[in-house]
């Protein structure tokens, strides 16, 4: 009924057209579908003339089949009509262009339910209509064992043929042209060529001279040409078996062609007129193996006029050929790749680390002396003394005591911060005839050197932090570059056992099975048709195949034709959640986050902004984001704190906010564990009965740059039942954190929520309900094998 639809509403848009404008108007798309369904009509056509033991026509039902519905479906549905009855005459071409009829009506009227876009249906529509329509001409012939099993063979074939058929044109349906071909389409290409073969051996010329054994020579020569002796041999015996099947007799072709363009093909390489006469010479001989059974002469002068054709073939068409049967090692070609993207990686570290060292020199260098305290009565006299009377007094005659007097009032200046009449002698203030003036530009120049002295102390810490963001990405660049030059470690028995599971399971896939940096086994399947393999009890299968526990990996997002597995980890961790906003605040300053990455590493993050409400928000999701994606990146963590370190530290200069960072690493494969603080509340470690705090002495991200931008680090190790307790400032309240590690001391395991949420009440109660409070609890527990 959409074929249907479909085609109302094209043919209304054309006739629309047509009456607006007066003529008929063909677009690019509508001649290429045109030029589509040309093709289809003439295939089907060819395709109905291929005859196997002595009327058998199968073909022509399969392309109908494989065409489906719709106008490509119409036009193989006509050209396969015209070709049965023009090849077999009217009397036999009607039992198959019903049968066509059938199968077309079959995909006209079920397109719309499921179980038509499964690749058995339309291949079994064709085999049934064929088995109806070819049993009452079979009762006709009689049921004699050999025409119970050529009709037998002839609905197999049929079948088979729709089925192969669909295959072959799915690169040209899906719009998929440009993508390498699979070994199922290119073998559904050789078994379309073949039987389009089957035809043309039946056109002959200048006497019993075949056409289509013409072209089978002359396709075999070339693909032993292009790709040597494997494609020579394998398209040799697939076209022989085609003249065989044609011609009714011995298997001849098959053992000639095959012969030939296995011969052929050692000699591919000295060039096209060695193949040509190698060819040429090997068929004589076969020619000359069978003298007894009868001469095939016409063999001969069909692979003459083939070598003359092949000769005269342009270079460019054989390279193409040459594109398709050749396939590079595509690992030799993976590991080129990643060369050159190592060395790339390494030169831009490389330019950065030199950057980093050559600004550096810059910043380093010292400054013009602007800073020197004695220079504000230098600017001072300039600004107040220069129209004084007493000026060649103060400043020559009695230069010693001016200057004696100015030393002397300095200390107190600078400690106070501005200057008073009492920190001047009394000769020097009595004296000077514009001592209010003096004192309030003295007090101006001041002022003017302290913001000089902090607007350069930020200027070189900045600079400072420049440099050290420019070495960060040096090393986290240096660091990718050494993981991609890493030798990976493959295992060749457990790929190999892979390959013979797919092999059995009908999956047409390329596995790699190999051992990352850590030591852990990952898979790598590419290929169509894989997503039953993506399925709890197909990785489950695949695990006790392999003997290690199997996960699919966390790809971002899924990509078509690949799967990722990777080892399972042998620890989980059960986690407990609780949190509360600040009485009186709609949303909550603390914001944290946990993800897996695929080396077994979990992560928890929680970050407080200061303060409360949608401004401490604000800044602790921000910070939250920004290194989660460092960290889902594969930078190490001490390295991505340092990271996001300063680049709050620069922003805290411009909002004046900060964040605490608390972070936790667990590697679920070994049970060790780390935190990174800046300025966060103290982790607890239970292990057993013993509770460990790990507190932070550094101040939270933002709030003042510097050259010290190292977290705090507690490293421990895990057991299954031990437990990790990461809490906001918020939660301990005003009474200290005794408490809380006696309950979670007096913790049994049995549920985290529970304890969290028990936390977060007992710590408003004790005073914390004036901040926000978070509780994060992590158990580890041993993950059970199925």
């Amino acid at each position: 009924m959409a074929a249907k639809n479909d085609l109302r509403t094209r043919a209304a848009r054309v006739s629309e057209e047509m009456r607006e404008t007066g003529r008929l108007v063909l677009r690019a798309p509508a001649l290429v579908r045109c030029a589509e369904c040309a093709m289809r009509f003439l295939l089907s056509a060819i395709l109905a003339g291929a005859e196997l033991f002595g009327g058998y026509a199968p073909f022509g039902l399969g392309m109908v089949a494989a065409s489906g519905s719709g106008l490509d479906g119409f036009s193989a549905l006509l050209g396969a009509c015209f070709g049965y009855l023009v090849f077999l005459g009217f009397a036999e071409g009607l039992r198959y262009a019903a049968a066509a009829i059938l199968v077309f009506s079959v995909a006209f009227a079920f397109y719309d339910i499921r179980p038509y876009r499964a690749a058995w249906f339309m291949p079994l529509a064709a085999a049934g209509m064929d088995a109806v329509t070819g049993f009452v001409y079979l009762s006709d012939r009689g049921w004699t064992p050999e025409n119970l099993i050529f009709f037998g063979t002839e609905i197999l074939l049929a079948g088979a043929s729709a089925y192969f058929y669909r295959i072959a044109f799915s690169p040209w349906r899906e719009n998929r042209e440009e993508d390498p071909l699979t070994l199922r389409q290119t073998v559904s290409l050789l078994i379309l060529g073949g039987t389009v073969l089957l035809t043309l051996s039946r056109v002959t010329f200048l006497g019993d001279l075949s056409v289509g054994r013409l072209a089978a020579a002359l396709v075999v020569m070339a693909c032993a040409y292009a790709g040597g002796m494997g494609p020579g041999a394998a398209i040799g015996i697939t076209a022989g078996m085609g003249m065989d099947l044609a011609g009714e007799g011995m298997a001849f072709y098959s053992m000639a062609y095959a012969f030939s363009g296995v011969m052929a093909g050692v000699f591919h390489r000295q060039g096209r007129l060695f193949t040509a006469l190698a060819y040429v010479l090997a068929n004589a001989v076969a020619v000359l193996w069978t003298w007894n059974t009868g001469v095939h002469l016409s063999i001969l002068y069909e692979v003459f006029a083939a070598s003359v054709l092949f000769l005269l073939l342009p270079e460019r068409g054989l390279r193409q050929l040459r594109s398709l049967l050749v396939r590079e090692p595509r690992r030799d070609t993976e590991s080129k790749a990643r060369a050159y993207a190592r060395a790339r990686l390494e030169g831009t570290a490389q330019a950065f680390r030199e950057l980093h060292d050559a600004l550096r020199g810059v910043f380093s260098s010292p400054d013009p002396n602007d800073n020197d305290a004695a220079g504000i009565f230098d600017r001072t006299a300039n600004r107040v003394c220069k129209s004084c009377p007493q000026q060649l007094i103060c400043w020559q005659r009695d230069y010693v005591d001016t200057y004696n007097a100015l030393n002397d009032a300095l200390p107190a200046m600078l400690e106070r911060g501005k200057g008073e009449g009492c920190d001047f002698p009394q000769h020097f203030s009595s004296r000077c005839q514009k001592f209010p003036q003096f004192l309030s530009a003295a007090n101006e120049e001041l002022s003017a050197l302290f913001y000089r002295r902090q607007f350069k102390s930020r200027l070189r810490e900045s600079r400072e932090e420049v440099c050290r963001q420019y070495a960060g990405l040096s090393a986290a660049l240096g660091s990718a570059a050494a993981e991609l030059s890493a030798e990976l470690s493959p295992d060749p028995v457990r790929e190999r056992r892979l390959r013979q599971h797919f092999a059995a399971l009908g999956v047409e896939a390329d596995p790699a099975v190999y051992y990352d940096q850590a030591g852990h086994l990952r898979l790598e399947i590419e290929g169509p048709g894989l997503q039953p393999l993506r399925r709890p009890e197909a990785v489950k299968k695949l695990s006790q195949l392999l003997a290690v526990p199997l996960r699919p990996a966390d790809e971002t997002p899924l990509r078509r034709g690949r799967l990722v597995l990777v080892e399972q980890e042998p620890f989980m961790a059960l986690a407990g959640v609780a949190a509360r906003k600040k009485d009186g605040e709609t949303v909550s300053g603390d914001t944290g986050t946990w993800f897996k990455r695929e080396d077994g590493s979990l992560f928890v993050l929680l970050c407080d902004g200061m303060g409360s409400g949608s401004a401490a928000h604000r800044e602790s999701s921000e910070a939250v984001r920004l290194l989660e994606g460092f960290l889902r990146a594969g930078v190490a963590p001490e390295e991505a704190l340092r990271t996001m370190w300063g680049a709050l530290a620069l922003q805290g200069e411009e909002t004046g906010g900060f964040t605490t960072i608390d972070l936790l690493r667990l590697d679920l494969f070994t049970g060790s564990g780390a935190v990174y603080k800046y300025g966060a509340a103290p982790t607890y470690v239970k292990k057993g009965g013993t509770v460990t705090r790990i507190s932070a002495s550094t101040l939270p991200a933002g709030l003042a740059p510097g050259s010290n931008a190292a977290p705090d680090v507690g490293r421990f190790q895990l057991e299954p039942g031990d437990c990790v307790l990461m809490v906001s400032d918020g939660v301990a309240g005003g009474d200290g954190d005794v408490w809380l590690r006696e309950k979670l001391r007096a913790f049994d395991g049995a549920s985290p929520k529970e304890l969290t949420r028990l936390l977060i009440d007992e710590g408003s109660r004790r005073g914390g309900a004036t901040d926000d409070r978070t509780a994060i609890l992590l158990r580890l527990a041993k993950r059970e094998q199925a």
